[in-house]
């Protein structure tokens, strides 16, 4: 939702099928760490086979796993499309309320409604400390190290 909501602001036309299943899909390594391995990219490769699974095409499933494989990576742009930089931007608004107020309010207060929050903040903050641990020189341990993400997400201005 949220990155849908920025996709417009950005003037960055998306597939919506694959934003929305790449979004669904995102995370879908963190909560089990690889060790040695980035969430980022065992999710990619697990969401392709499911995409893949499910009937969608190659080019399809390629893109999807790259939006999914390329999300945390720091400064990503639309040089390779706009799934990995939406993906990124809609989670950090709803983890760390990054361009939240270039959101309508009516957008986040129906999109937090709908689907509350219960217990995210300190969940994902303990993912991602396990995820930091078992890949030291990965992308969310150098997000740990030097942006201290998982602090800026537990003091996010959202109700737990």
């Amino acid at each position: 939702m949220f990155g849908l909501a920025l996709s417009g602001l950005d003037g960055s036309p998306v597939d919506l099928e694959e934003l929305y299943v790449g979004s669904l899909l995102h995370d879908l390594a963190l909560e089990a760490p690889t060790p040695g391995r980035c969430f980022a990219v065992v999710g990619a490769e697990r969401a392709r086979a499911l995409v893949l699974a499910a009937g969608a095409d190659a080019e399809k499933s390629a893109r999807i796993a790259e939006g999914i494989a390329l999300h945390v990576t720091p400064g990503i742009g639309f040089e390779r499309g706009p799934l990995a930089p939406l993906i990124a931007a809609g989670a950090l608004v709803d983890l760390a309320a990054l361009r939240l107020g270039e959101l309508a309010p009516e957008l986040t207060a129906a999109a937090f409604a709908r689907w509350p929050r219960e217990g995210c903040k300190r969940h994902l903050a303990a993912c991602w400390r396990r995820e930091a641990r078992a890949v030291p020189q990965g992308r969310a341990a150098a997000s740990e190290r030097y942006a201290l993400f998982s602090l800026v997400v537990r003091l996010a201005p959202f109700a737990e």
